[in-house]
């Protein structure tokens, strides 16, 4: 059977797992069918031309043909050059979204360069960039202030940073902001120090503003408090270690009712004073960020805030307290019985949690999907109580969790007994009393949706605690270990994983990466 004879929209799926320039290089010149495939307008709407090659490697040609296709380009920065020599030949009509990979360097190049490039995607709404130097980043604002720009993600590095400079390209960011005014999401990625009136006026001057994303920049203490105006925000994430202050906190929350994800980690100089704002102003939050792993950042949040937390924010879906060391299960009992609908959580460094969190977190909340909880104080009964109870989990981590460990795994022998059962072959009376036992509710629900699971530097955990597991969990694609093992001669030991674990393709055994490859039995 040739492989042209297959469906059309099968040799499509295969195709749209081929890079880029295996259109352009190899597929497209096979025959006349993938040549036309290579041009399907399903294959042409994402194309990601963001690995550097030679400057003929993408011919304008080809992008001619396929120009009217394209949704979204994700492209590197040395082909902006290229394409701006063509700004009159080819035009994107119905690109939506440009990404830009690598930093942009175009302070040689003729003011006009922007301008010329950007026009080639008159209807662009969402832009990723990062010019190198200051001049590049006022120059590339200049020219996306002609665009409807709902979002952009804008950052600046650059090694030429001085006052005069900085100012002016805070005044350039004032502008840009003040003139778009369907801005719903803006992200500023920035090593310099922001005044306090230039995020004032950025959040004043766009009313619109739904997500504001400040990393890497230092943001005055003052920021929040110039104005008192009520925002739109429904995002905020601010990476500001010691400027982001209580004041600042309470201010925010007080100007922005409506926030469903609140992403203050790291901002080490908040206390409980802080923290007990968003209990008293954001009943809507969906999603808190909060804490840090990191033995210099200590985060000032005990049990009684959560617990506050969760009972004026019953809508919460996913909570991030990493290195929250004073959490303990009380809160976490709060948290489970007030918060339902949580999918997520990660308790990372959280030490004193114990058994009793994941029992409450697995009795009340259903839908949990993550589960974090490295150095925590979890047993293996507990974790497979989790597993079975929470069926739409698919990502677990217990690294450095030394409650792992098979000496009472009574609990994975009747998960394997029932594993066996279930396999055997199904006779008319099997089924029947499989009808019978479903009717009474008594029927035993075996659990298999866990994807990732992570144990390393646990170092309780064994061959045999890891074998039984992966018999149990055969859906995983993910598995990180520290268990001792020897690579020549454990091999059957690695074999038997690969064939418990079907989609797994590789693992992680410390610092080796085992490969399906290498050990699977042909």
């Amino acid at each position: 059977m040739n492989i042209n004879d297959l469906p059309a929209e099968m040799l499509i799926e295969i195709f749209t797992y081929l890079p880029e320039r295996d259109f352009l290089r190899n597929a497209r010149h096979v025959c006349q069918i993938w040549n036309l495939i290579s041009k399907s307008p399903i294959l042409r709407q994402n194309v990601d031309i963001s690995k550097y090659m030679d400057s003929y490697a993408y011919p304008l040609k080809y992008f001619s043909a396929i120009q009217l296709f394209i949704r979204k380009l994700v492209m590197h920065s040395t082909y902006i050059q290229t394409f701006e020599k063509h700004h009159q030949d080819v035009k994107f009509e119905n690109l939506k979204s440009l990404h830009i990979t690598s930093k942009v360097q175009c302070t040689w190049w003729p003011n006009s360069i922007f301008n010329n490039f950007f026009s080639m995607f008159p209807n662009v709404q969402i832009i990723k960039i990062t010019p190198e130097f200051y001049r590049d980043a006022e120059n590339c604002l200049y020219a996306l202030s002609q665009f409807s720009i709902i979002e952009l993600d804008f950052g600046y590095y650059g090694s030429d940073s001085y006052i005069s400079g900085n100012l002016q390209l805070h005044y350039r960011i004032i502008q840009f902001v003040q003139v778009q005014r369907s801005l719903k999401i803006l992200k500023l990625r920035a090593s310099d120090y922001f005044a306090e009136d230039t995020v004032a006026q950025i959040l004043e001057k766009c009313p619109t503003m739904t997500s504001l994303n400040i990393s890497g920049t230092y943001v005055s203490a003052e920021s929040f408090k110039i104005s008192t105006n009520a925002l739109a925000l429904t995002e905020f994430y601010i990476k500001s270690e010691n400027e982001f202050k209580d004041d600042d906190l309470k201010a925010l929350t007080k100007r922005a009712p409506c926030l469903k994800t609140l992403h203050i980690e790291g901002c080490r100089s908040i206390t409980e004073r802080g923290f007990l704002h968003i209990a008293f102003n954001c009943s809507h939050l969906k999603r808190l960020f909060i804490g840090k792993l990191d033995s210099n950042c200590v985060t000032d949040v005990g049990s009684d805030i959560i617990t506050k937390i969760a009972k004026a924010c019953p809508h919460l879906e996913i909570l991030s307290a990493i290195g929250c060391s004073k959490l303990e299960d009380d809160c976490i009992m709060d948290l489970a019985s007030s918060c339902g609908s949580l999918r997520g959580i990660n308790l990372n460094g959280c030490t004193n949690i114990t058994d009793v969190s994941f029992f409450a977190l697995a009795d009340h909340c259903p839908l949990l999907n993550v589960c974090e909880v490295r150095d925590s104080a979890i047993s293996l009964k507990c974790a497979m109580y989790l597993i079975q109870h929470c069926k739409g989990l698919t990502k677990l981590n217990m690294s450095n969790c030394n409650n792992i460990e098979d000496k009472n795994d009574s609990e994975l022998e009747n998960m394997l007994e029932a594993q066996t059962q279930n396999s055997q072959p199904r006779t008319n009376s099997s089924v029947n009393s499989e009808l019978d036992t479903a009717s009474n509710s008594r029927m035993h629900c075996f659990h298999s949706h866990l994807k990732d699971l992570d144990l390393s530097e646990s170092m309780h955990v064994t061959r045999t605690l890891v074998t039984k597991l992966t018999r149990i969990l055969p859906d995983l694609i993910s598995l990180k270990l520290s268990v001792s093992a020897d690579i020549e001669s454990d091999k059957e030991w690695f074999q038997e994983i690969f064939e418990n674990c079907v989609c797994l393709s590789e693992f992680k055994l410390s610092t080796t990466t085992i490969q399906r490859q290498d050990y699977l039995k042909l």
